[in-house]
């Protein structure tokens, strides 16, 4: 339990780390443009990136806890320790301190999923790696990204400058002013939804390691380190529980029937002990007693532990949510203004109309990473948004050594902080474990 409680504050300390480190994300080109002081753009960031729970919970964003749950993912579950988080999150803390320290914008993201395998891979070897096509995906998001952004506002910039090429300069100046405070908070929407959720999931894998190590007495005695689990199963199977189905005949068949909400997901299984039916085997919309049922074939059905179904996490207790989104809004708050600098103004000079480009360029790369659950880093995201909005001007009008210079520390991040964290795992192990 101590050492639980230790993750978790050590998580929590990373997610304000982060909120910081990346405060310069959606802030920097309002306060480059004097659309807002410094502090009252970090105090605009901060509400938007801790407001964003209650957005998500409410699906007004359409966004599910998707990249908490990549994060989680990353590793196998039987490889997961304590010892093995504890050191990952060591080793992100310390690269993110080190990149601030010197007005790096590197990815906090990454730096967390680059410890998190580092020390798995320390503790068990690379066959501990689960997914490796989201692996593979998330790595190429660190080239996507700011690709995608930077194509994105440079579009958005050439539409905007057609639109308004009639527009009296200083009203339009003024206007777009405004839109600046509209699309920092989009940003930090995303930034918000993206970020902490990545907290959220490391949380979430060491109540699951307490979950699967502590004597059942003592995880009885603490409801608040219970996760919620599921199973994942062939997306072509519907998955339910059996004491649902009824026994009936149709058109002279056996079948097993059962009301339609219990066919609610695909995908999806609260047991291992439930029963699963493939989607074209049903015969859909009977009604019988004001009711609908869906219908199956007896022996179309199989056992969901015969689909070798995959752990997933189903709920993240309420407490960790609104911890881990309040802790990177009160990151945001104290600010970053190393790293403010370097993306403000040392990449390419934004002006009011720029930053709006370049900040909903950045917002819609983050919304779509989101929905597919991609944990993507807003660093690079917005940096390529910022190089697209200076690119439009003129190829030299981006400082291209300061640029080749952030790529550096965009590819040495993951690397770096895996082999940091493999260090801390042996000391760890050799003083815990």
């Amino acid at each position: 339990m101590t050492l639980l409680i230790i993750v978790i504050i050590i998580a929590l300390i990373f997610d304000y780390i982060n909120g910081f480190h990346d405060a310069a994300n959606s802030i920097a080109t309002v306060v480059s443009t004097k659309v807002l002081s410094p502090f009252q753009a970090v105090a605009w960031a901060a509400f938007f990136n801790a407001i964003v729970l209650v957005l998500c919970q409410n699906g007004w964003l359409g966004f599910e806890f998707k990249v908490a749950d990549t994060v989680a993912k990353i590793v196998k579950t039987e490889a997961i320790t304590m010892t093995v988080i504890l050191a990952g999150l060591l080793a992100a803390i310390c690269w993110n301190l080190l990149t601030w320290y010197y007005g790096i914008p590197s990815s906090s993201s990454h730096t967390l999923l680059g410890g998190f395998a580092g020390s798995a891979v320390a503790s068990a070897g690379f066959g501990v790696l689960a997914d490796l096509s989201k692996i593979y995906l998330t790595l190429s998001f660190i080239f996507l990204a700011p690709i995608i952004g930077l194509i994105l506002a440079y579009i958005i910039t050439i539409i905007i400058i057609n639109i308004c090429r009639k527009a009296n300069p200083a009203r339009a100046t003024a206007w777009f002013k405004r839109l600046q405070l509209v699309s920092s908070a989009a940003f930090s929407l995303g930034h918000g939804a993206n970020d902490a959720q990545k907290v959220m999931g490391i949380i979430a894998a060491a109540m699951l390691v307490f979950a699967n190590t502590a004597p059942k007495e003592e995880y009885e005695q603490h409801p608040w380190t219970h996760v919620k689990t599921a199973y994942k199963i062939d997306t072509a199977y519907y998955a339910l529980d059996s004491a649902k189905l009824v026994s009936d005949t149709l058109n002279g068949k056996a079948v097993f029937l059962a009301e339609k909400e219990n066919f609610a997901k695909k995908g999806k299984a609260k047991s291992k002990n439930y029963v699963g039916i493939k989607s074209s085997d049903l015969v859909k919309d009977i009604n019988r007693d004001g009711k609908v049922f869906y219908a199956a074939p007896q022996e179309s059905f199989v056992a969901v532990a015969e689909l070798k179904p995959k752990k997933d996490i189903a709920d993240i207790p309420p407490w960790v949510q609104y911890a881990c989104f309040m802790a990177i809004g009160l990151g945001t708050l104290s600010g970053g203004w190393r790293i403010i600098k370097t993306m403000g103004t040392r990449i390419t000079k934004v002006t009011p109309l720029e930053g709006v480009a370049a900040e909903t360029a950045g917002s819609i790369t983050l919304y779509i990473s989101q929905y597919f659950g991609i944990p993507v880093s807003t660093t690079h995201t917005i940096t390529g948004s910022i190089v697209g909005v200076g690119l439009v001007k003129r190829v030299s009008a981006v400082r291209w050594g300061v640029t080749i210079n952030l790529l550096w520390a965009w590819i040495l991040t993951i690397p770096v902080s895996g082999a940091l964290a493999a260090l801390f795992f042996y000391i760890l192990h050799a003083l815990i474990d």
